[in-house]
């Protein structure tokens, strides 16, 4: 696990020595245990190590035998051993035994479709001197990040965008539309980011990059394929399942340092530490978090699974003395990130960090197995999703309102016309956010989010969780869940593998029937029907079946008038130099604050502003484009905010 970084300069262009160094310097806390660079013609890459496999030999940037192919890679790949095999039976010479030099070698034998022969998590940038040539690639699910910048001259990407705003050149200016995206989803969607030439490379994509400044458009290689299997029962999936898990933590198991579990004393991290301590015996340390407020912490349950385990645990309880860190963890985001939730994930890395340099995790539960209450919500079989939005709209309209939203859930064949389940996503809702935004930026509530609209046109329609769950494929997992882990763990340079979301559970359990991911029961739906299923032949009922609570922190509290969250909140939104003031209405930050402190909770939203005045403040430099006056319509909007450049480039 490591941070990587590069850059390839044209019109007779070089990179720069300490330009790199830079780059590569940005990402230190993501490699504290080695750092290498390669400059060579028009190309610079650099890497920043942490040593997980192969300590010896492993270093980067990595080349093959005659050193004409060369490599930058950040993840683990887990059937690197397999593959080295086969490489060898067709007369490939190894030099090292890193996952690394395997896919040079793979590169070497299939091209650019060696992604798809490869297990693991992982985001790399290969440079092919011969065909003069850099290729990118991530994750099929995205569990490592990867992000390019083009310029006039120059092509540049980087594990973080820190390494990006370290390139020789000016900074680039910001995006309001992903500010408007940001209070939407508390996160920005993929392909965009904060910037307005800075991208984000799309899970399970590759995208190659001529010497010559030529930028092809990202290509897909692989997505999850909700298609469910028909003629299995309910027992034989269950024993797919066990088998699936046990031969992927096997395989994950391949490291040259201690490593834990994080323990949360849920459904998946409960499953993943059930079968590490099958596959390893006892003895390993799992790591949790614990509040002060009962109400939000899972800790007995983690003491629950340890013991049954046989492994130690160590806990550390959050409290709301988290501020003076707060500012450090939203600068390393580099751009607003919203999710309360990476508090204590930064607070669980950071302790699991000082005992070993590796965890396993069970991340990607919900979105494989149909885990989340939304979900529950969605394939409801009437409208009420609808009913919500007529609670202040006059008979009539309402009428009016409730059969066109039928007529389009038939026509969709019943998963809705995707922005139904966009606005279901929504931390700060449609109305609020028109009286936010000044009257020149207004119109940016309407502009379409691409991300969403890019993944409602490929998800399946043959059932609506499957929708549901192929649309958080392509946005909420890997661009707020897995971005959190990733930008958390590696702050303290630790390594998180999720065996949930290795490809072949993700494949399985897309080809579960729907009953199996949620069933209908007396006492109402029960997401993760099968893991649960799993879990109850080893926990009793009361644990496998209780409410899920999620991994948050106690924000409406923490921000109630008198706590040091209040002071912090108030100085960002009512202060007469609050750079929040230049986009959103003082009179509604004002009526927000005070709404919240009387005790209407309110914390969602100020949640949202909170984080985006911290970065706003770290950021001076940053200008924003002013935005363009309001289209005639979305789709015009749609054009000029999301294809700034040329169909020559990405995305």
């Amino acid at each position: 696990m490591c941070g990587i970084a590069g850059i390839v300069r044209w019109q007779g262009a070089r990179p720069a020595p300490d330009e790199i160094e830079r780059m590569t310097a940005a990402l230190a806390h993501r490699g504290p245990d080695g750092a290498g660079t390669l400059l060579r013609g028009p190309i610079a890459l650099g890497h920043r190590r942490l040593s997980i496999i192969d300590l010896a030999t492993g270093c980067q940037p990595m080349g093959n035998e005659d050193g004409q192919v060369q490599i930058t890679f950040n993840g683990e790949i887990y059937n690197y051993r397999e593959l080295t095999q086969i490489l060898r039976e067709r007369g490939h010479t190894f030099r090292t035994t890193s996952d690394t030099e395997v896919i040079l070698h793979a590169y070497e034998e299939w091209g650019d479709a060696c992604v798809e022969r490869l297990r693991g998590m992982f985001a790399f940038g290969l440079v092919d001197f011969p065909r003069r040539r850099l290729l990118l690639a991530r994750d099929p699910v995205g569990i490592k990040p990867l992000y390019y910048r083009r310029g006039t001259d120059y092509f540049a990407f980087g594990s973080e965008l820190s390494a990006l705003r370290a390139v020789d050149a000016p900074p680039p200016h910001g995006r309001l539309d992903a500010v408007e995206m940001f209070l939407r989803f508390q996160y920005i969607p993929a392909p965009a980011t904060i910037f307005e030439d800075v991208w984000k490379l799309p899970p399970g994509h590759r995208l190659a990059v001529s010497f010559d400044g030529q930028v092809s458009a990202p290509v897909r290689y692989w997505e999850p394929d909700f298609s469910p299997t028909r003629g299995v029962s309910e027992a034989e999936w269950l024993e797919r399942f066990d088998a699936a898990l046990a031969e992927t933590v096997t395989a994950q198991l391949v490291a040259d340092v201690p490593f834990g579990v994080l323990l949360s004393g849920g459904i998946d991290s409960t499953l993943v530490a059930l079968a590490l301590s099958r596959q390893h015996g006892p003895g390993l340390q799992g790591f949790t978090i614990g509040f002060e407020e009962e109400e939000f912490s899972e800790l007995p349950y983690a003491r629950e699974v340890a013991e049954a385990c046989g492994f130690e645990l160590v806990h550390e309880t959050v409290r709301d003395d988290f501020w003076e860190s707060l500012p450090e963890l939203v600068q390393h985001y580099g751009e607003p990130f919203g999710d309360s939730s990476a508090i204590p994930t930064w607070a669980v890395a950071r302790l699991a960090r000082r005992h070993v340099p590796m965890v396993f995790s069970g991340d990607g539960g919900d979105e494989a197995f149909g885990g989340y209450r939304s979900y529950q919500y969605w394939c409801r079989p009437d409208l009420r999703p609808y009913l919500r939005r007529l609670r202040y709209t006059r008979t009539r309209a309402a009428l009016a309102t409730l059969l066109w939203a039928g007529v389009r859930r038939w026509v969709n064949r019943g998963v809705g016309d995707g922005r139904e389940w966009e606005r279901l996503q929504y931390w700060c809702g449609e109305s609020l956010r028109q009286s936010l935004w000044r009257p020149d930026w207004r119109f940016l509530v309407q502009v379409p989010s691409v991300g969403f609209h890019s993944a409602h046109a490929r998800a399946p329609r043959h059932d609506a969780l499957a929708y549901a769950q192929q649309l958080d494929f392509q946005t909420y997992l890997p661009q707020c869940i897995l971005t959190k882990v990733d930008v958390a763990s590696m702050f303290h340079g630790l390594e998180v593998r999720p065996p949930l979301l290795d490809r072949q559970i993700v494949e399985l359990a897309a080809t579960l029937p729907a009953k199996l991911r949620l069933r209908s029961a007396p006492t109402g739906p029960v997401g993760k029907y099968l893991l649960k299923q799993t879990l109850w032949r080893e926990f009793p009922t009361e644990f496998v079946h209780r409410r899920k609570q999620g991994f948050c922190i106690p924000q409406a509290r923490w921000l109630r008038p008198g706590t040091r969250g209040a002071e912090v909140l108030r100085a960002l939104l009512l202060g007469t130099d609050s750079p929040l003031h230049t986009w959103f209405e003082p009179a509604v930050l004002r009526d927000l604050y005070g709404q919240h402190a009387a005790g209407r909770n309110k914390s969602a939203p100020l949640w949202l502003l909170l984080i985006l005045g911290l970065w706003l403040q770290q950021n001076p430099d940053i200008r924003f484009s002013r935005a363009p006056a309001a289209p005639r319509s979305n789709a015009r909007v749609h054009r000029v905010r999301a294809n700034p450049q040329p169909q020559t480039t990405s995305p």
